[in-house]
């Protein structure tokens, strides 16, 4: 029922995935990955626009859910062409990547992460605005190699298709070439997270079934009684996304609550034409990277977000 789509993204632009909630503070933090939730308001951003000359807020409201029926999307994570740097809580600590390469997080820090200083201007004096100045942390767009070259960043996951879905009528497409809706490839060019207004979060499309990012981690499969997405988490195996929280399961790594902004969400009854007036129910996950010890196996389902809860 569904059908598994594994995307890489080219950052043409810097790259900000904010936190919420977040406390005040002249920096503003980037996660080291994309949310599923990010993917889901960029594709639902892009669709409705094309499918509507000049949208209002039913339309996006109507494509969001939509695309929260017809698609799974996993978190995104940096990919410099050779390695995926996914999460994972060791013995030393928090580091990213797969088994032949761990950076601590400070080496991923230099590595792929920089910021910006900005402030707001005054209209009137034409000088700073008081307690306007902050600091933009974001994941860059390009990164030095070993030989002292400069190379373009990727972030790679996947996206899953449920089988015979449709978008406002229309078929959904999958193929090698990218994603369709008639003759538009909905993943082709995004706008991901956050500070786009300062030109961030441009991304291409790159390749299409090419990079398995999740195949030795997790194992994928779809319940044939009621058709959800469902993931089994190996014993010792790292979370690749946030897994709502459980007193009882036993881990190594963090927690965290979890929340988020936008015109509405599929799961939540507010509802806004304003971009970033309705905030999603806080609640506490795993974050990801951690690992659950003393159990065999856990089995979750896949949420619309990315998210994971157990079943």
């Amino acid at each position: 029922m569904w059908e598994r789509v594994s995307v890489t993204f080219k950052l043409k632009s810097p790259l900000h995935i904010g936190y919420i909630p977040f406390k005040g503070s002249v920096v503003s933090p980037t996660r080291y990955y994309v949310l599923g939730r990010n993917l889901w308001g960029a594709i639902t951003k892009k669709i409705t626009e094309e499918l509507y000359q000049e949208p209002i807020g039913d339309n996006y409201r109507l494509i969001g859910t939509h695309v929260a029926e017809a698609f799974r999307f996993s978190y995104f994570y940096v990919y410099d062409g050779e390695t995926v740097y996914l999460p994972e809580f060791t013995e030393e600590g928090l580091k990213y990547g797969d088994d032949k390469k761990k950076f601590t997080v400070s080496a991923f820090e230099k590595k792929f992460v920089g910021s910006r200083i900005s402030t707001a201007i005054d209209e009137i004096s034409y000088t700073a605005k008081q307690e306007s100045l902050h600091e933009i942390e974001f994941i860059n767009d390009s990164f030095k190699d070993e030989s002292g070259c400069l190379r373009g960043v990727k972030i790679a996951g996947c996206i899953w298709c449920k089988k015979g879905a449709v978008i406002d009528g229309k078929e959904i497409v999958y193929s090698n070439e990218g994603i369709f809706i008639d003759d538009f490839n909905i993943i082709e060019e995004l706008i991901l997270g956050g500070e786009s207004k300062y030109g961030f979060g441009h991304v291409m499309m790159d390749t299409v079934n090419k990079v398995k990012v999740f195949e030795k981690v997790n194992q994928i499969h779809e319940d044939s009684n009621d058709g959800k997405l469902k993931v089994t988490i190996k014993e010792g195996s790292s979370l690749l996304a946030h897994f709502e929280y459980s007193k009882n399961l036993n881990f190594r790594g963090d927690i965290e609550l979890l929340s988020g902004r936008g015109y509405f969400y599929p799961d939540a009854k507010e509802r806004s034409d304003r971009p970033g007036k309705v905030i999603s129910k806080p609640e506490y996950y795993f974050s990801p990277g951690t690992v659950f010890v003393d159990r065999c196996n856990v089995t979750a389902e896949v949420c619309w977000d990315g998210t994971m809860r157990a079943v």
